[in-house]
């Protein structure tokens, strides 16, 4: 297993057969067996596979199979500016605020309430984290995402080394692979998990 941001896309010895080349798109945090199963089947079949995901800690199963990549995506994700501003106003910014009335208050009578409020804070950060935030945030995430894709594109090299087959597993990265279908119009893009044999795509080419 090798990340692409470490070592870029692989270049091919001339004189050697060009292995096809799949972009597994996968967002969910823990993939689906199907999922699991397609990739597997995929690099039966001879085919280079690039996983774009969220995470690759789940994927620990196929860590020892060649010709298997992952693009991960997850940190980029935690630095966008709205996932910053949404820890500012409501966890970071209340806690700093509460921390420093009680460094203020000591110890004593007064510091008894704001430990509750602490506490009351914390429950009603998560609350609307959950409650709210994701919710709204949920709406517009696979577009977020695929412009982060966008940002990194270069590293992946789908212009040198283009892709056969473009897979979108999870209902996150069908925003992803409807922009990449169009920008690569020869690639075989699909939603399903039961796509063509590599055989039969490389034949439509």
């Amino acid at each position: 297993m090798t990340f692409v941001e470490e070592h870029g896309a692989p270049a091919v010895e001339p004189g050697t057969v060009r292995k096809p080349r799949v972009l597994l798109l996968a967002f969910n945090r823990k993939p689906h067996e199907k999922v699991v199963a397609l990739a597997e089947r995929l690099l039966d079949e001879g085919a280079r596979v690039d996983v774009v995901v969220l995470t690759d800690k789940n994927w620990t199963e196929l860590a020892d199979r060649p010709d298997l990549r992952f693009f991960a995506l997850g940190p980029a994700e935690q630095r966008h500016p709205v996932m910053r501003a949404e820890r500012l106003v409501v966890t970071s910014g209340p806690r700093r605020v509460l921390s420093g009335l009680s460094r203020l208050s000591g110890e004593g009578a007064v510091a008894r309430p704001i430990e509750g409020l602490s506490r009351g804070q914390q429950r009603v950060s998560k609350a609307f984290h959950k409650r709210v935030f994701m919710k709204v945030y949920q709406n517009f995430r696979p577009l977020l995402l695929a412009r982060l894709f966008d940002r990194r594109l270069p590293e992946i090299d789908l212009q040198g080394d283009p892709a056969d087959l473009i897979v979108a597993s999870d209902a996150l990265s069908i925003t992803l692979g409807w922009r990449l279908a169009r920008r690569f119009p020869h690639a075989v893009a699909t939603t399903s998990l039961v796509p063509p044999s590599m055989a039969e795509i490389v034949a439509r080419s």
